[in-house]
């Protein structure tokens, strides 16, 4: 059953680090001429430029990645341009952490055609509802875990400070100011 409750063209953005995955994912696509890829990144800052560029619709993205990982990912993307999100990956003991992010589907490579559509058919669906979680970074990470680096979105550059670089922190206001090695860096995030 194919829904069709987009009757515009859906931007779609590609994020894995293998060139062979982004191929495939278009290879699918390709039959699809109502979703136009607009980004295709092989590394988490690149992955947030582009959503942050082409307010896409729909974003597949891969969890294990240089330098920013899927989830870190969506912690920096804008509520304003949250797309509905598909992880297409080959680790499965990230399934829970994705849903609990509010993904729509979960391609556990390899997967098939089939498989495919039918997370497609799962975005298509999320996109007709014309709603999307407003905290949709919020909760990529499961409750009792401690991160073990955070990462701060300032203007088009991304930081990555390690836990253990960390000298202190300040809540001002709604944001919280992290001091690492000398510098600060400003996240709207309440401190709690």
């Amino acid at each position: 059953m194919t829904l069709n409750v987009i009757d515009h063209t859906l931007k779609a953005v590609l994020v894995d680090d293998e060139e062979l995955a982004r191929g495939y994912l278009r290879e699918l696509l390709a039959s699809h001429p109502e979703i136009l890829v607009v980004a295709e990144c092989a590394n988490g800052f690149d992955a947030v430029k582009a959503i942050a560029e082409t307010n896409p619709d729909i974003l597949f993205l891969d969890v294990q990645m240089p330098k920013l990982d899927g989830f870190e990912v969506l912690e920096l993307i804008e509520p304003s341009q949250a797309p509905v999100v598909v992880f297409v990956t080959a680790y499965d003991q990230y399934a829970m952490r994705a849903f609990d992010a509010h993904a729509v589907d979960y391609l556990l490579k390899p997967f098939g055609a089939e498989r495919f559509e039918r997370a497609l058919e799962r975005a298509r669906a999320r996109l007709g509802e014309r709603r999307m979680p407003p905290d949709i970074g919020t909760e990529a990470r499961p409750a009792g875990e401690r991160p073990q680096r955070i990462v701060v979105k300032d203007g088009t550059r991304v930081h990555v400070i390690l836990i253990v670089k960390l000298d202190y922190v300040v809540a001002q206001d709604d944001y919280v100011a992290f001091h690492s090695e000398g510098k600060s860096y400003l996240k709207q995030q309440p401190i709690a």
